[in-house]
């Protein structure tokens, strides 16, 4: 590397504002705005020992590449990047492993488009390359995560999730009021924007403490390098602004009409908002307000059970005062992360009011599907039901998948009367290709219209079939 006069630097941006600058006449390195009038020299390779994988075993490297490559790809192996990726895969995945090496990786092609589900939302995505250095970031680090996350913090964690929310709430309700005998309070809220409002350099920050937390195990697990190529990782994915070279895969007139500005990534300043679909942004955001739960929970005795940006507090009724004045303080804890409490989804009611959450209304003694859910599963069906006869084996799939998602939705709340009304909704014809399966309480393909049989029939495979077991 040719070192320059003084007056010119080779940076490395970090974070939104600030970058690492090394001076190329007497080595040192500074940390200095990204608006300064300093000239840069663009350069392709950095000195050793600083963000360089030099002496880093380059195989074990590629290795992990390679196991990166068939981890992203999984359960995605027909999206349309990934064909695009797989058709020259050797090359590609060799630019990716030394884009690493030699730090010129860049995340720099995004797309977007628009989910209705369960409602209007704008969802990111990046190209295949994109993903896989996501996973290369987010797979090491999960265990520390799982370690270091309050036990009441639920979403995008394996073994929790959205079922096991709604449980441990039942739970806190059964214990604080000593089985529906004393009376206790039921405290929710809801963080308005929470992907949108996130700022970059907190999330960094959020993963610059697990690596540091845990630097002498992941070194012993991977090698003295890997921490610094973690912070690096973290640095490049975290930064990439997600309406940067971004590709819309929804008509823009879409956006005006079902996104409002506060809730959408374009409208928001360098700096500011965790792109929904990236994989860094789920774990960010899951250790984002970590420090804030385990504050209610630990310091303050309150249990609190969190998902995404929905919180619930089941406090006893003498207590309620005091939790009160808690949510005060957590909305200034909050502001200082950029956060604001949705002042129109603020619950405080006696338990047996009931609970509208995530999708299920808790009552004493009883749970089920609330309203909303179950009419919008009935306008599915109805749709499901107006699909052309002619175009229905082509779309047996999706339909089983979507029949199935409510079925489950209504079993785990032994919902049995709306879940028999739902599948009497199911129009006659669709029978030709369906049955009901009276065991799991869901519909499944006909043995003669499964997915082996219909690919068999459709590019003459000649795949041999085991009869089905009467």
């Amino acid at each position: 590397m040719t070192l320059r006069p003084s007056n010119r630097w080779f940076a490395q941006r970090y974070s939104a504002s600030n970058a690492w600058n090394f001076n190329g006449t007497n080595g040192n390195l500074n940390n200095n705005s990204v608006g300064n009038q300093n000239l840069v020299q663009a350069v392709t390779n950095l000195p050793d020992g600083f963000l360089n994988v030099r002496n880093m075993n380059r195989k074990s490297l590629f290795a992990m590449c390679v196991y990166n490559y068939f981890r992203t790809r999984r359960n995605k192996r027909y999206g349309r990047d990934q064909m695009d990726f797989e058709a020259d895969w050797v090359s590609r995945l060799l630019r990716f492993f030394y884009a690493i090496v030699y730090r010129t990786l860049r995340i720099d092609h995004n797309f977007a488009f628009l989910t209705s589900y369960p409602v209007w939302r704008e969802i990111f995505a990046s190209v295949f390359e994109g993903r896989m250095t996501d996973h290369m970031l987010c797979d090491p680090l999960i265990p520390y995560m799982e370690a270091m996350l309050s036990p009441r913090t639920y979403n995008n964690r394996t073994g929790k999730g959205l079922m096991a929310a709604v449980n441990q709430v039942i739970e806190d309700i059964y214990k604080v009021t000593e089985g529906y005998t004393r009376p206790a309070r039921i405290i929710k809220w809801d963080i308005k924007g929470f992907f949108p409002s996130a700022l970059w350099e907190i999330m960094q920050r959020c993963y610059d403490r697990v690596i540091d937390s845990n630097a002498a195990s992941i070194s012993k697990a991977y090698g003295d390098e890997f921490p610094g190529l973690l912070h690096w990782l973290a640095m490049l994915c975290v930064n990439t602004s997600p309406t940067a070279h971004c590709e819309l895969r929804t008509p823009p007139q879409m956006w005006h009409v079902h996104i409002k500005p506060e809730k959408s990534a374009f409208t928001k300043p360098p700096g500011v908002s965790a792109p929904i679909g990236r994989l860094v942004a789920q774990h960010a955001m899951g250790m984002y307000i970590n420090d804030d739960v385990k504050w209610l929970c630990e310091d303050c005795g309150i249990d609190t059970v969190v998902f995404v940006d929905d919180g619930v507090m089941v406090v006893p009724e003498r207590l309620h005062a005091y939790a009160l004045a808690k949510v005060g303080e957590l909305r200034e804890r909050f502001a200082l992360k950029g956060l604001r409490m949705n002042e129109r989804k603020f619950y405080d009611q006696p338990y047996q009011n009931g609970l509208e959450l995530l999708g299920s209304h808790i009552r004493p003694y009883r749970i089920h599907v609330n309203n909303k859910t179950y009419r919008r599963a009935r306008e599915r069906m109805a749709e499901i039901n107006g699909i052309s006869p002619d175009g229905r084996l082509a779309m047996i799939d999706t339909v089983i998948n979507s029949m199935n998602s409510y079925f489950s939705l209504l079993k785990a709340r032994t919902d049995y009367r709306r879940l028999t009304a739902l599948r009497d909704m199911i129009d006659g014809g669709w029978w030709k290709y369906l049955e009901w399966d009276a065991a799991r309480l869901c519909v499944t393909a006909r043995p003669q219209y499964s997915f082996r049989r219909r690919m068999d029939r459709k590019y003459g495979l000649r795949l041999r079939f085991k009869e089905r077991r009467a």
